[in-house]
């Protein structure tokens, strides 16, 4: 949608490497981290993600026309749609997003011939316009500014290409939007974490319930991997991934086994019900509450923990037969100042001769 006249005179511009590091330093508020738990928003390395998509659509010199579908950004960073809405509130409410145009799912009769003038004829909705802009703090935590940039945006000799890249689902920057694609905003999780995963998912589908959508089960044939189940629909299972190394549990050892066994003696022992799936709203939230009761946040796993028991026998051990070894090797060393010590105490106290007495 095309702003209307004026609407970035009130508006701060930035180019979008200042404003992507504006973003980091406000995630680091402590009150802005508070927010962010309260408005269940994504993770700050999942909001830093979609950034980088938004950042890759915006102009370059002045951070305005972002007009990229919350669809869009969703399949870019894997994630659903409602996690990218919910992430795009928060940024609107921290002051560092302003939406200029409000988009529309159906296209008026004007708006229509206008995308068909322009090559789009197949269009027939068109994302929210938005302007990426840094405030003097939030929180009264000032934010890096950006340099001062030219005001004036050069809307009519974009916008054809940017309502262009819109019908495509692009952004109009393809190489930082491909880097961000396989880029590193958010790292993979781990070999172990990743299996972790999978083996309570498998063992619980329920974890990647949503209130909307519900996972299914395909088994497919990855080429040089043989066959791999897949679950589509729901939650994504990186969302369980975030929680096992947000409870650090394969660095304590435990084993998807293992803590399904715990999970249910601890429901047994405290009386637990298995609650209906229409009672738990998250049903990810409510098994790692049970993890977080049954397991606690330090305690090792009992194979974990004879581990480490067993490699401190075997440390100390090994530090006795040091000592040992220490203390030979020094007595070698002496023996020859321990035999003059010998001598000399043998020649100042002489033996007496034994006296044998008569026998009476």
């Amino acid at each position: 949608m095309k702003p209307a006249q004026g609407v970035y005179e009130s508006i701060r511009p930035c180019r979008p490497a200042d404003w992507l590091h504006a973003v980091e330093v406000a995630l680091s508020v402590p009150e802005v981290e508070a927010l962010r738990r309260r408005l269940r928003c994504a993770s700050p390395e999942t909001i830093l993600r979609a950034c980088k998509v938004w950042a890759a659509a915006a102009d370059f010199r002045t951070g305005r026309n972002v007009a990229v579908s919350h669809a869009t950004v969703a399949e870019s960073i894997v994630y659903a749609e409602a996690t990218v809405k919910r992430i795009m509130r928060f940024l609107s409410r921290l002051g560092l997003v302003v939406e200029v145009a409000r988009g529309a799912n159906w296209l008026r009769l004007d708006q229509l011939a206008e995308a068909r003038d322009l090559g789009a004829e197949q269009q027939r909705s068109v994302a929210s316009t938005r302007a990426l802009t840094i405030p003097s703090n939030v929180y009264g935590t000032p934010l890096p500014l950006s340099p001062r940039v030219n005001k004036s945006t050069p809307v009519s000799k974009n916008s054809p290409s940017a309502f262009r890249a819109r019908k495509a689902g692009a952004s109009p920057r393809p190489a930082l939007n491909e880097r961000v694609r396989n880029g590193s905003s958010q790292r993979a999780p781990r070999p172990e974490v990743a299996r972790l995963a999978g083996q309570l998912v498998n063992a619980l589908p329920r974890l990647l319930w949503t209130p909307t959508k519900q996972p299914h089960r395909t088994v497919v044939e990855v080429p040089g991997r043989g066959v791999e189940v897949v679950w589509t629909g729901g939650r994504h299972i990186g969302h369980v991934c975030e929680a096992i190394e947000r409870h650090k549990l394969v660095g304590r050892g435990w084993t998807a086994q293992r803590i399904l066994d715990r999970v249910s003696a601890f429901r047994i022992e405290s009386r637990i019900a298995e609650p209906e799936p229409d009672q738990v709203r998250d049903s990810l939230a409510w098994f790692f509450w049970l993890i977080q009761r049954a397991i606690g946040k330090t305690d090792l796993a009992p194979q974990k923990q004879a581990e480490i028991e067993r490699d401190e026998r075997a440390a100390e051990a090994l530090a006795r037969r040091a000592a040992d070894d220490e203390l030979r090797a020094r007595l070698v060393e002496q023996q020859d100042e321990i035999q003059a010590a010998i001598a000399a105490m043998h020649e100042q106290f002489p033996r007496r001769p034994k006296v044998r007495r008569p026998f009476v």
